[in-house]
């Protein structure tokens, strides 16, 4: 019989002494749950208001982006991806099964690769990269346990342990490993150079820091992190020279001569086949890969807690003063102009916005988290 939630008779009486209390049908109606939508904050939200909170608003809140990618942030995604399909990939497949998959899958990056040299000398690299990489690490010492983890977990006060009202943390970590039966975040990097500099460097990853705080949150004891690093090659594939060339360099190369000659021969393009051979050489040093072992101390991950704290405290302020200030020490990170550099120096220009921005939702590998965190009215990803 369906229970009528406004039925004023009691189903029953229950009392004891002086208390007393009537069981309503309406009582065993199930309500549904109430939950307070929170507005998720990104590691690279985070990031960017603390170096400037004018680039985070122009980012975040204005939604503007430069339509272009930098090559070396273009490449690394490429090589990104081919990790995590490798990693994803059944381990009793055939090595050579395994990598014919990701050479397909970066054919498919490169599209323009016949006519375009720049997509076609990133095209031989990236293969000859995996294939050094499948070459030296065929056999993994780790067990894979997650790729590509998504995560979202609460911004707690350090002093008092209350759950922010506000915010939410979200992320994506690379992978998580187990080795010799303990957790560690895996994190793959792209770069041109490992030296001793680039390796103390890794310690002041604070995205990884944060990623294992918060995956321990969630029930991943992971105790450190391993930094898995592919090197990319400055080789380039010659050229040649024309007859014009050759002409002037033979002529120079004779006038040193006492003779007045020269034996010197004309340098011809390098062939396709040539250059994928002096790659393959490259790809199969030891140094061209390299992993690091970093483990995390409980000084530090209280130390990033109390961080992030801080840092939504200044943004709550920001927000509620609309102020967004400008850092110009940070206009020049990472040797390069920082992509909102002309639209600042001309005053924030209308006119230079349309014309070097597109609107696009930040964070778009967290689309979903994004959505069901906040109400599109909120600033939901900070």
């Amino acid at each position: 019989m369906p229970i009528e939630p406004h039925d004023t008779t009691p189903l029953i009486s229950l009392g004891q002494s002086d208390y007393r209390r009537d069981i309503y049908p309406h009582d065993l109606i199930t309500k549904p749950k109430t939950t307070t939508m929170k507005n998720v904050l990104t590691y690279s939200a985070l990031n960017t208001f603390r170096n400037c909170p004018r680039k985070y608003k122009h980012r975040y809140l204005d939604h503007l982006r430069r339509p272009e990618r930098p090559d070396a942030l273009a490449f690394g995604s490429v090589i990104h991806g081919a990790l995590e399909r490798w990693h994803r990939q059944a381990t009793d497949e055939p090595t050579t099964t395994r990598l014919f998959q990701i050479f397909d899958y970066l054919d498919a990056q490169f599209p323009q690769r016949e006519g375009d040299e720049k997509q076609k000398h990133q095209w031989h690299i990236a293969r000859a990269m995996f294939a050094g990489y499948s070459d030296r690490y065929e056999h993994e010492e780790f067990e894979v346990v997650e790729v590509e983890k998504e995560f979202q977990a609460e911004i707690r006060n350090p002093d008092t342990n209350r759950l922010s009202q506000t915010f939410v943390i979200a992320g994506k970590a690379d992978g998580i490993v187990r080795l010799h039966g303990e957790l560690y975040l895996l994190e793959h990097k792209t770069a041109s150079a490992i030296t001793s500099d680039y390796l103390d460097r890794l310690w002041t990853d604070t995205q990884i820091a944060l990623y294992c705080h918060y995956l321990r949150e969630l029930g991943y004891p992971i105790i450190g992190v391993i930094y898995n690093v592919l090197l990319k090659t400055r080789l380039k594939q010659r050229v040649g020279e024309t007859q014009q060339e050759f002409e002037a360099r033979r002529a120079e190369l004779a006038a040193k001569n006492k003779s007045g000659r020269s034996t010197a021969k004309q340098q011809m393009p390098e062939t396709d086949d040539e250059f994928r051979a002096r790659l393959a050489a490259w790809y199969a040093r030891s140094e061209s890969f390299h992993r690091e072992r970093i483990y995390l101390s409980e000084d530090r991950m209280a130390m990033l807690q109390e961080e992030v704290w801080e840092i939504t405290q200044q943004y709550l302020d920001a927000r509620r003063r609309g102020k967004w200030l400008l850092n110009t020490s940070n206009c020049f990170s990472y040797q390069r102009p920082c992509e909102y550099l002309a639209y600042c120096q001309s005053g924030f220009s209308p006119n230079v916005r349309d014309n070097l921005f597109e609107v696009a939702p930040p964070h778009e590998e967290l689309v979903e988290l994004t959505i069901g965190g906040a109400d599109a009215s909120d600033d939901t990803d900070f």
